[in-house]
């Protein structure tokens, strides 16, 4: 199965272990990854607790309702996958956050929760009337991505109102913290180390497929689980196209769109660049979108929209004659989640805060002939320029055939 932009985003697993460890130059090992920064304290978890509490009270909840998500993970400092036995998080307005949890899970959750409690249930027991029994009546706000089949279960055991409590997760969060916005930092830069790496195994007869695995391998020396789209000369003319069996040709275009996550904050970078010398055309189509990013960058600040920033940088594209050519939104919010709020697009009249975190990715592509993306990570401030988290290149590389 192809890799695509939304698998990457939302995998966790290592790198391929079959890959060897890159080496230095001479045959030498490659020097260890730096360390991580440090994780957010329990008290930042309380912090978020205290502020959640105060929405959903705002919002006229008794209490917060969450599965194993991003959002319980924001909540909590729990990351866990869903399963089909029931962990939530009981977080009342005027009450404790509770975590509710298998029985056999209990000690290996108590590791990273914070939470106030811990109650369990047993295999041969129903989890829903202990929910019902810890939540007694109230309307409850259920996090926004839970499972249908769950809060079906959850009105027919408990007397309770639920209700979309998506708005009381994503007003908090959009707006991210120093911390997070240096997780995100720390991702792109490991992010373009790894595509810096993975450009020096580039060599013409070489598949998309394997050029994808040596960028996994190379998130792995960065010591990060990551990768992306890696995509030659005509098959980067679709903006999510997934790596195949193209084999690399001198001039192509060298497509690279690929991530990882710090402390659970994902990065998003893309770089094109030539392999070889290029043509005209692709030096006039990355010219554009260059001054397309850059016109994007100037306009993102505090109370400018989504849709704003995103003419800013469309007009640019069209007025040198691609404007048809840019497909897709100018770019989307970045934090827990690889995609989410909030968005740069046309008709989003939201105006944009201080601390909100997106990525700038304008596009060109020509079917059958080239795609151009050149995409940074920017944290929003009151005034431009805006705070890059990555640091966008300043020319088209062009790399040795």
């Amino acid at each position: 199965m192809p890799l695509t932009r939304r698998r990457w985003m939302t995998a966790t697993g290592a790198a391929a272990a079959a890959l060897a460890a890159p080496r230095a130059a001479g045959g030498a090992s490659a020097p260890p990854p730096s360390p991580l920064p440090p994780p957010l304290p329990a008290d930042a978890f309380r912090e978020r607790q205290a502020r959640l509490r105060a929405a959903a009270r705002t919002a006229g909840l008794a209490a917060l309702f969450a599965t194993p998500s991003t959002n319980l993970t924001y909540a909590t400092n729990l990351s866990i996958g869903r399963s089909e036995r029931l962990t939530a998080l009981l977080l009342f307005t005027d009450g404790p956050a509770v975590l509710v949890t298998p029985f056999f899970e209990e000690e290996n959750h108590r590791r990273d929760v914070v939470a106030d409690d811990v109650v369990t249930w047993k295999e041969d027991e129903d989890p829903m009337p202990v929910v019902a029994r810890l939540l007694g009546s109230g309307p409850v706000g259920i996090e926004g991505s839970t499972a249908y089949d769950t809060v079906a279960r959850l009105s027919a055991a408990a007397s309770v109102g639920p209700r979309d409590a998506s708005d009381v997760f994503e007003g908090l969060r959009r707006v991210k913290s120093p911390q997070e916005q240096a997780f995100i930092r720390e991702a792109a830069r490991r992010t373009i180390l790894a595509i810096e790496a993975t450009h020096r195994s580039l060599a013409a007869g070489k598949t998309e497929g394997e050029i994808a695995r040596a960028l996994e391998a190379a998130f792995q020396a960065q010591g990060v689980s990551g990768g992306g789209l890696v995509q030659f000369g005509p098959s980067a003319a679709y903006p999510h196209g997934g790596p195949g069996e193209r084999r690399l040709a001198k001039g192509d275009v060298v497509l690279i769109d690929a991530g990882c996550k710090v402390r659970g904050y994902t990065s998003d970078v893309t770089r094109t660049v030539a392999f070889g010398p290029p043509s005209d055309d692709v030096r006039r189509v990355y010219a554009a979108v260059d001054r397309g990013q850059r016109a994007g960058i100037d306009a993102l600040r505090a109370g400018a929209t989504g849709a704003e920033v995103d003419r800013a940088a469309r007009q640019v594209i069209a007025e040198a004659g691609w404007g048809d050519a840019f497909t897709h939104r100018l770019g989307q919010g970045l934090g827990l989640d690889g995609h989410e709020s909030p968005y740069l697009v046309r008709g989003n009249a939201t105006p944009l805060a201080a601390g909100n975190t997106v990525t700038v990715e304008p596009g060109i592509y020509l079917p059958g002939k080239f795609g151009v993306r050149i995409e940074d990570d920017y944290a929003v401030r009151d005034a431009a320029p805006a705070a890059g988290l990555s640091v966008r290149p300043a020319e088209l590389v062009v790399l040795r055939a």
